[in-house]
């Protein structure tokens, strides 16, 4: 591997680009959507992302002058000894050095079909591989913002996902899982249970969700909306939509992982067939 040679300086701090400085973008996910659920803090988790983007040869959209103007370029190498992130010229010479003169940058690309942004302060021109670079430091946490609505996963068959809570009479409460993503779950309404209020805005606090090979995921949950789906044994079915609250970003990177593991084996299914 060809050093990189850094024009400028030698050493790159951290990044200090705070969050409402990343989310005040446009390209941000709006002022609905709590980021702070997203970031992504584990040193290890952000350079495996960093690595895995290197691996797929993913496009990053530098956005610069608060979003009004931007480059396409691609990450090429990962330094964490140097905390050097080296990612490609872009291919208009003029707005590569406006990108360099306004410093400020938001990156945004796509992790396993999930935005994934961050941002720097501090860009500089670099010669990699004997070619013009740009070089950034390694950021301290990213976001990967996985929006509830567009990737939900349907429970498959052979993982039976199951809600648990106490009741405040004292009651443990089970509920089947049909659905989840990081942002909220499908829950089976238990068909004898009158110790717990499903109605639209209910709080339900110290929820347990197990994840396979995962663990367990601790979280409040909001119900949202509560609608009949069919009936069983002559009594109805009702399907209750719940917002997951208080996740962690260690919780909402296991539902993560377990949502691309499902897919994974999905996907392998169908190839076989």
């Amino acid at each position: 591997m060809l050093p990189v040679i850094i024009l400028g300086f030698v050493h790159l701090s951290r990044s200090n680009m705070t969050e409402d400085q990343v989310s005040k973008s446009p390209v941000g996910v709006g002022d609905t959507v709590d980021l702070e659920q997203f970031r992504l803090e584990s040193p290890a988790e952000v350079l495996r992302i960093l690595q895995d983007l290197i691996r797929g040869h993913q496009l990053v959209t530098a956005y610069f002058n608060d979003g009004r103007e931007f480059i396409l370029t691609a990450i090429l190498h990962v330094d964490p000894e140097q905390n050097h992130l080296v990612l490609d010229y872009g291919a208009d010479e003029q707005m590569n050095r406006r990108l360099l003169a306004h410093q400020r940058a938001l990156f945004v690309t796509r992790h396993n079909q999930v935005r994934v942004q961050f941002g720097t302060e501090q860009i500089v021109r670099a010669t990699y591989q004997s070619l013009p670079a740009l070089v950034v430091p390694i950021p301290e946490s990213l976001f990967r913002i996985q929006r509830r609505e567009y990737f939900r996963l349907n429970a498959p068959m052979g993982h039976h996902l199951n809600l648990s809570f106490v009741a405040p009479e004292g009651s443990e409460i089970n509920a089947h899982i049909v659905d989840i993503s990081v942002g909220g779950i499908g829950i089976i309404e238990p068909g004898e249970d009158e110790d717990c209020n499903w109605g639209a805005g209910t709080l339900i606090a110290n929820c347990h969700i197990e994840l396979p090979e995962e663990g367990t995921i601790e979280a409040d949950i909001e119900i949202r909306n509560r609608y009949q789906t069919g009936e069983q044994a002559g009594l109805p079915v009702y399907r209750i939509g719940c917002r997951l609250l208080r996740l962690d970003s260690r919780q909402t990177a296991a539902i993560q992982r377990y949502i691309h593991r499902v897919e994974l084996e999905r996907r392998r299914l169908f190839n076989d067939d």
